[in-house]
């Protein structure tokens, strides 16, 4: 019999029973405190408020869950953007950069005729080169072929940019032939190599020196209308038309002052009340002679209907999602709009459209009685301020027949500038706080 052996298993047989006992003391001795702390819990709070606190918790972290997919989505979009600008700019076509005065149909016309160029890239047929060997090898000649089409692409885009920046209204035949003439010139360049810029990609940039000209030749004559138009709007003033957004104002501001003296002389009392109450009884009949001239300026105004219609926002003020839709028959319609955004807020308006029609009451009120749902103020139904976006007003003004120029995208200068400096301000003052804590307290 070998007794070492047997030793040995009942010393591991020993090992293995002190290991589980040990570890199912462990074990107890966790169970208990967490009963214990079952315990303390319990003692302060009931189940039904700890389910409670449990439930709020998972309802928090579903919420952000919620809002963490959102903003995912966002960000994987515009990582989708970027990268296919990205792929644009490795081919040879830099995406095109438009002014804030470009139209919404001008930007169209040009991602769509720009995104016929890509594929024309992508595919190989804007450039035609032919077989070459250097130094013996086809795959040398392939890649030299290769890397003079991507830089002869690239320098013929850059051109094209030239020509096209330089185009005016009256000179697109000029440009036309700017453009075939760089098309033969990179053909003589590229003789060697049997390099040049394919008929196919050429096409498709004349088409779109052609939208680029029609924007100008559009624009030529916006500028005739508009005289037409601010013809028409003085031969109304002729009549004496008064100004009714200025006394809408002038009415407003006696609302404000005869609040602010009612609820002053509530407060009052004796020969102070009654001097106040006759400045209110002043101002309700400065209102009540505002409101007649506002009454028959409105009655004048049937009959020379024509103006302008504007859709304006502020996101510095009213954030994303609110416009103003209003009318003015002023010569110079941006007049109105600057006079909006001068003292009484912070930034100034951005405009999506200034429609001029022959009947701009009679739309205008459409437009309110269409999004009145939306409105801001419920109450005050001079403020014209709705809760939709300048794309919804669109669709709707187009179904009405009315044709515009549209700008989606809201510049917000100033606002965003002021942003920027905030933030700047706030690191400095971050970075000075930080600096002055790693300082020793004395030396």
């Amino acid at each position: 019999m070998n007794w070492d052996a047997i030793i040995a298993v009942n010393i591991i047989a020993t090992a293995i029973v002190w290991g589980i006992a040990i570890r199912m003391w462990w074990l107890r001795r966790q169970r208990l405190e967490y009963i214990g702390r079952c315990d303390d819990e319990l003692a302060d709070k009931s189940v039904d408020d700890l389910v409670a606190e449990v439930r709020a918790e998972r309802e928090t972290l579903e919420a952000r869950m919620g809002n963490g997919r959102g903003l995912f989505a966002k960000l994987k979009q515009a990582l989708n953007q970027v990268s296919q600008e990205s792929d644009k700019i490795a081919v040879g076509l830099v995406p095109p950069i438009f002014g804030i005065e470009d139209s919404e149909r001008l930007k169209h016309a040009v991602r769509n005729v720009r995104q016929m160029q890509y594929a024309c890239i992508k595919n190989g047929a804007a450039m035609d080169s032919g077989d070459w060997i250097w130094e013996g090898s086809r795959a040398k000649g392939k890649e030299m072929v290769n890397d003079c089409r991507l830089l002869m692409l690239k320098a013929f885009n850059a051109e094209f940019e030239v020509i096209r920046r330089k185009m005016r209204a009256s000179t697109y035949d000029g440009a036309y032939e700017k453009l075939e003439r760089l098309r033969e010139q990179f053909g003589r360049l590229g003789e060697t190599a049997r390099v040049r810029v394919s008929f196919k990609y050429s096409r498709l940039k004349h088409k779109e020196l052609e939208i680029w000209h029609e924007e100008l030749e559009h624009r030529e004559a916006q500028k005739q209308e508009k005289k037409r138009q601010q013809a028409l709007l003085r031969e109304q003033n002729k009549q004496g038309i008064e100004d009714t957004e200025e006394l809408d104002e002038e009415i407003a501001e006696c609302d404000s002052e005869l609040r602010k003296a009612r609820a002053k002389a509530e407060a009052l009392a004796g020969e102070e009340r009654k001097a106040l109450e006759k400045m209110i009884a002043q101002i309700a009949e400065e209102k009540a002679k505002l409101e007649k001239k506002f009454a028959r300026a409105t009655s004048q105004a049937q009959v020379t209907r024509a103006g302008y219609v504007y859709v304006i926002s502020n996101i510095g003020c009213f954030g994303e999602g609110v416009v103003k839709i209003g009318m003015t028959r002023r010569l110079e319609p941006m007049d109105r709009v600057n006079e909006l955004g001068d003292a009484s807020v912070p930034f100034k308006f951005d405009v999506h459209t200034l429609a001029f029609v022959p009947d701009a009451p009679t739309l205008e009120k459409a437009l309110h009685a269409r999004f009145d749902k939306m409105r801001v103020n419920t109450e005050n139904l001079r403020k014209e301020f709705f809760r939709v976006t300048a794309e919804q007003v669109q669709t709707v003004m187009e179904e009405m027949g009315v044709e515009a120029d549209w700008y989606m995208e809201a510049e917000a200068r100033e606002y965003y500038e002021s942003c920027l400096r905030h933030q700047a301000m706030q690191k400095q003052a971050q970075t000075k706080v930080s600096m002055s804590d790693s300082l020793p307290a004395s030396i």
